[in-house]
């Protein structure tokens, strides 16, 4: 509402001021959007079998490191499970 009382002035044309308000129209549309799915509920099940493959996944996950990196596995394996619980 706010762009809609910008007064009309020498630096851009009439053209160019639709153009900004279809961009900032479809800008409030995708954020509105961004919004809704933030906002759905994550099914119970669903998180429940995230979770396990997740921590299956980081359980199994140093056996492959250690062969590449040594002791630098320790680490890395502590940064992943901060990063990813």
């Amino acid at each position: 509402r706010e762009i809609m009382d910008v007064s009309y002035g020498d630096n851009y044309t009439s053209r160019e001021r639709l153009q900004l308000l279809g961009q900032v129209d479809k800008l409030t549309n995708a954020v509105g959007q961004c919004e809704r799915i933030h906002q759905t509920a994550v099914p119970l099940n669903y998180a429940r079998h995230s979770l396990r493959s997740l921590s299956l996944w980081l359980l199994t996950l140093p056996f492959t490191l250690v062969k590449n990196l040594g002791f630098l596995s320790v680490p890395v394996m502590a940064a992943t499970s901060w990063l990813l619980f």
